[in-house]
């Protein structure tokens, strides 16, 4: 008989291994960063990932540049509530050093540049915010990750009193 009892149990130990090591296929847009006792230990570009289960976690990230929209809203040096819409192109320039950062690189490079956007509404005055420049390259570093050009799409302030005298007063 080709199915012994001793065959089947063999069969049935190697797939329950082979279940246990949680078998990921990594398709060609996606990074797989595995991490093993909170430590990158590779980082797998495509194919099949086995992960050790209790020993090793793993972090998916975007192969290609993605963009991603933002909306800030702030106060300008004069106190005038300005919102502006954007959106930021970021890159996994180097994956294992972004994820040995923080396990959410992208979530950590979003806040980075609403932190900016926001100093720099505070920095200028209403006449300069509404001749905002349409790309802004903006100071911001987060390991392992690359920030383009951020777009931005509109410059909303808010039509106070104050914003119209302020804004008046700088254009005569």
């Amino acid at each position: 008989m080709l199915f012994t009892p001793t065959a089947i149990l063999v069969a049935l130990v190697i797939l329950a291994v082979l279940a246990a090591l949680e078998p990921r296929v990594v398709p060609r847009d996606r990074l797989l960063v595995v991490l093993r006792s909170g430590r990158v230990d590779r980082v797998v570009t495509a194919g099949v990932a086995l992960r050790v289960p209790l020993l090793e976690s793993y972090v998916w990230l975007p192969r290609a540049s993605t963009r991603h929209p933002l909306v800030v809203t702030a106060r300008s040096r004069e106190g005038v509530e300005v919102r502006i819409a954007a959106e930021a192109g970021i890159e996994m320039a180097d994956p294992a050093a972004a994820v040995e950062h923080t396990l959410h690189p992208l979530d950590l490079a979003l806040d980075e540049i609403e932190r900016a956007l926001t100093r720099t509404i505070a920095r200028c005055d209403v006449a300069a915010l509404a001749e905002l420049p349409s790309y802004l390259e903006l100071a911001v570093d987060v390991p392992g990750v690359r920030i383009s050009a951020v777009d931005v799409g509109t410059v909303e302030i808010a039509l106070t009193p104050y914003a119209l005298r302020s804004a008046g007063g700088q254009t005569k």
